[in-house]
């Protein structure tokens, strides 16, 4: 099985990713072929949802929630299908169980693709110049939070299916112990990672094991070796969609302390307007005072200059003076 986690950019949905996307397999061929974010006006759409308001944003968000949900719950399950598989002692159960785990992988696949999706839609949205800074600024912060959910799961998601195939190494060396006891573990070793020392490796087992053994042994052999390698391809998609998820995170970080800074600098200087506004209007209220005792004082010496005067004359009129 190939699980195309990666290619181009995702693009954002037209009608085609809509269907796509409501039957629960969408892949990235087909997401890459929809039409660019940047031509839809104002409107960015992602799972039937189109972003025009902050509750339409709010809806996405909780969608790709959502997704991270899912997908955090899905690695819980197929972790429990690898250890099964592991240990399955017949054919059919192995079968069985790879089948179904197979199954909750592509299920996965379509999980991480719609949440991937919708985060793309989130970043064209948090980027619109026609809204204000902090409504950008807050776009941002729920857009960097929810990428960073999504990034943390693929790479716990990694780090189960690395241990898986190590795991499953040490299971095919116990096959080829029990079937080969004479190989040495650098024959063994050598076996499962080199097909031209595995091919010894198969022939020294045909000498030592009854055909029907042997053919048993090699086809368990072949089946297990073909996991580990479905399994190795796994860990190497999510790698590169880990560091992809990485940059759309490191990307929208910059953007977003570019808002914050902006608008701390136009907040600042509205803090300091409004200080000097308020200086002024104090330095101004103190001149009026000023200028207000002074005519008091003015009218005052003026009152009790004429009073005085008046008081003089009348005492000089009666010769009192």
């Amino acid at each position: 099985m190939t699980r195309q986690l990666l290619g181009n950019s995702v693009q954002l949905t037209t009608n085609t990713c809509v269907s796509n996307a409501q039957i629960g397999r969408v892949s990235l061929e087909s997401v890459g072929s929809c039409t660019d974010v940047a031509s839809i006006d104002l409107s960015y759409q992602t799972d039937g949802m189109a972003i025009t308001t902050e509750s339409s944003f709010a809806r996405v968000a909780d969608s790709v929630n959502e997704h991270i949900g899912t997908l955090e719950k899905n690695i819980i399950h197929i972790e429990r299908l690898h250890s099964e598989a592991i240990y399955a002692t017949s054919p059919f159960r192995y079968t069985q169980v790879l089948r179904t785990r197979e199954q909750y992988a592509d299920d996965t696949d379509a999980v991480i693709t719609k949440a991937r999706s919708g985060l793309q839609v989130m970043e064209s949205a948090a980027n619109d110049p026609n809204i204000h800074k902090g409504d950008r600024a807050m776009r941002g912060g729920r857009h960097v939070a929810l990428a960073r959910k999504l990034r943390d799961q693929i790479e716990i998601y990694r780090k189960m299916e690395r241990e898986q195939a190590t795991r499953n190494r040490d299971r095919l060396a116990r096959l080829y112990k029990v079937a080969c006891p004479s190989a040495s573990d650098v024959e063994i070793y050598g076996a499962i990672e080199d097909p031209v020392a595995g091919k010894k490796l198969a022939q020294k087992i045909t000498e030592v094991c009854r055909p029907a053994e042997a053919r048993k042994v090699l086809k368990d052999v072949a089946d297990r070796q073909g996991d580990i390698v479905t399994i190795e391809r796994t860990v190497g998609e999510l790698t590169k969609l880990h560091v992809d998820i990485s940059e759309i995170v490191n990307r929208q970080q910059r953007k977003l302390d570019t808002i914050v800074v902006s608008v701390e600098r136009v907040e600042t200087s509205r803090t300091l307007g409004r200080f000097s506004e308020k200086g002024a209007r104090h330095t101004a209220h103190i001149g009026h005072r000023r200028r207000t005792w002074w005519v008091i004082l003015v009218t005052t010496a003026l009152i009790i200059a004429i009073t005085l005067a008046t008081t003089l004359g009348v005492l000089k009129s009666q010769g009192r003076l």
